[in-house]
């Protein structure tokens, strides 16, 4: 549903375009930030807990200078045994739990981008 907004001038017209580079990396930080929360939580949710170590390892890195959000297991101690749970080895099956949690909760960062979009720029 489109939304409009008055504009009287162009003085309010440039402003309003002002202020879209700002309303877009707010709303790419917060959406960045949820969709880690969101996967992150997930991914625990779903991998096994034999030991308890891979559940603890997952953790989430957001780069609002790149707009990158990962999430995953970065303790050297756990990263191969990370791998061979998601993927399985030749002596066990494979157990996915980040892949499936990616794909999840992938439809929801465009949705989440544009409700975020118009709440900074004023527009709902």
């Amino acid at each position: 549903m489109a939304r409009r907004i008055r504009l009287d001038g162009l003085q309010d017209a440039l402003r309003a375009i002002g202020r879209i580079p700002e309303a877009a990396r707010a709303a790419r930080t917060e959406t960045l930030n949820e969709w880690a929360d969101n996967v992150q939580n997930t991914a625990e949710d779903k991998v096994p807990r034999d030991k308890g170590n891979l559940w603890e390892a997952l953790d989430q890195q957001v780069n609002d200078h790149f707009g990158r959000a990962d999430v995953g297991v970065w303790d050297p101690s756990e990263l191969e045994y990370a791998m061979y749970v998601e993927k399985g080895t030749s002596k066990m099956d494979d157990q996915p739990y980040l892949l499936p949690a990616f794909n999840e909760h992938r439809a929801q960062v465009t949705r989440t981008y544009r409700a975020a979009f118009r709440r900074h720029i004023g527009g709902g």
